[in-house]
């Protein structure tokens, strides 16, 4: 649906000789920006830090790390069935603030290029963080440590977040069968072995 009403005023904004038309194009990037984009980019959660730290450390011995993570990806983990579907959006829509930007730096509007440009930006980190412990869990280059020396730490702490979030909504059926999915990954069972209580792990995180 974003892409249809976006295509729309894009369209609407170059084909029409209303004085206004070249700005509707505009709209919803920089609505999406404002009122989507920060849930994604502030990352907060709705349950306390504390409340957080009290769940886990009684699981896991890297809670820390683990609780760090979950507040930075908060959205992503919170809304799995629907955090691609916001990726998705995101990109469309900062591409599209990138083109208007061009546009109206070639007309001389430089000021409504400066806020296409800004509104741009924050879509772009959007799209980066919206959905990211899920695209870093299914890249295989994250996993084999491929993409870069911290790489695999990502991975890693991607893999636990979504199973521990699950910690922290025991009552979410949803959220407990991914988790219980993703023991089947033998990667992931090594991982807890190490840092989940329940699985062996030391208290100490080696």
């Amino acid at each position: 649906m974003i892409f249809i009403i976006n295509a729309i005023a894009i369209f609407a904004s170059l084909s029409l000789n209303h004085m206004n038309a070249i700005y509707w194009g505009a709209i919803l990037p920089v609505l999406y920006a404002l009122v989507v984009a920060p849930h994604a980019l502030i990352g907060r959660p709705r349950i306390p830090r504390v409340a957080i730290m009290r769940t886990l450390i009684t699981k896991w011995n890297n809670a820390e790390d683990l609780a760090q993570y979950i507040i930075k990806y908060w959205m992503a983990l919170a809304y799995p069935e629907s955090s691609w579907k916001k990726r998705r959006n995101a990109v469309t829509l900062y591409l599209t603030s990138f083109f208007l930007c061009a546009c109206y730096f070639l007309t001389e509007l430089f000021v409504p290029g400066i806020f296409m440009f800004a509104a741009g930006y924050v879509l772009h980190q959007m799209s980066l963080r919206v959905d990211r412990p899920r695209l870093v869990y299914v890249d295989r280059e994250f996993r084999d440590g491929g993409k870069h020396k911290l790489g695999r730490a990502e991975w890693e702490l991607a893999a636990m977040s979504i199973i521990a979030f699950a910690d922290l909504f025991p009552e979410d059926r949803g959220l407990k069968e991914t988790a219980s999915q993703m023991l089947e990954d033998n990667d992931v069972k090594n991982l807890l072995t190490h840092h989940r209580y329940e699985f062996g792990a030391s208290w100490v995180v080696g």
